[in-house]
């Protein structure tokens, strides 16, 4: 399987590395769902996007990245679309993801238990060329108790109304929570937060980064008013659909 991938690394070639004098790194952007977007992986990449996003699903044996099991594609692997990529990337760049020694966020959703077997196997095959990638999981997690179980290049997405454990914690870099645990009401990103809200999210903020985490949150509007209002909330990753838009901003 290893000389497989080797093989297809020649292949692809220098066709997923940009010029150095085009790079603009921003490592505040996750590109959401990014398996949907035209170009999954290469489009981020080349926007510099510190965290990119895949759902992945299990189908004979091999990790699936689809949004929902029935939209599952028999080329679309996550080792294909993203692990190889990578893998030409941190060939290029002295073992990190992006040039001037700039790491990845590889946000991957688990939708079933298994894929993390699966996925950590595949992993392991490249650990020491991975060092510079970080992989945290979310979706269908182990328990907390049971991280320690797993390689340490592995790590996990966590949930603001979890407990951690003081080792579990220390696996935990990122805390995900969804907008509408600080607001009942909608919000469509043309329209300026409350005060109150506001101050939730601060709060939120406050405590990851106490507890040494990075704050994710997820189901914000595609808009420049919502992008502008979680930077300056102090979020450490601004989730869009739209990644054009949203590097714009964070130049």
């Amino acid at each position: 399987m290893k000389r497989h991938w080797i093989t297809f690394l020649f292949a692809l070639g220098s066709n997923l590395v940009f010029a150095q004098t085009d790079f603009k790194y921003r490592p505040t952007a996750h590109s959401h769902n990014d398996y949907e977007q035209q170009k999954p992986f290469e489009k981020a990449y080349s926007l510099g996007f510190g965290s990119i996003e895949a759902d992945v699903y299990v189908q004979n044996g091999e990790l699936m990245v689809a949004h929902n099991r029935e939209d599952i594609k028999p080329e679309r692997t996550f080792r294909k679309m993203y692990l190889l990529p990578l893998l030409v990337n941190l060939r290029q760049h002295e073992g990190f993801p992006y040039p001037g020694h700039q790491k990845v966020q590889l946000l991957i959703d688990l939708k079933d238990a298994e894929a993390i077997d699966l996925l950590q196997k595949m992993i392991k095959d490249h650990k020491m060329e991975f060092q510079k990638v970080d992989f945290v999981l979310s979706g269908n997690l182990p328990k907390p108790e049971d991280f320690g179980k797993y390689d340490k290049i592995l790590s996990f997405d966590g949930r603001r109304s979890i407990s951690y454990p003081a080792e579990s914690r220390a696996r935990v870099p990122l805390v995900s929570a969804d907008w509408k645990e600080f607001s009942s009401a909608s919000w469509d990103g043309k329209q300026a937060l409350s005060s109150d809200v506001e101050q939730k999210i601060r709060a939120f903020v406050t405590q990851a980064h106490q507890n040494n985490q990075k704050a994710r949150l997820w189901g914000t509007p595609n808009t420049e008013l919502a992008y502008r209002t979680l930077q300056r909330l102090g979020l450490d990753y601004i989730g869009s659909d739209d990644l054009d838009k949203l590097a714009e901003i964070l130049n």
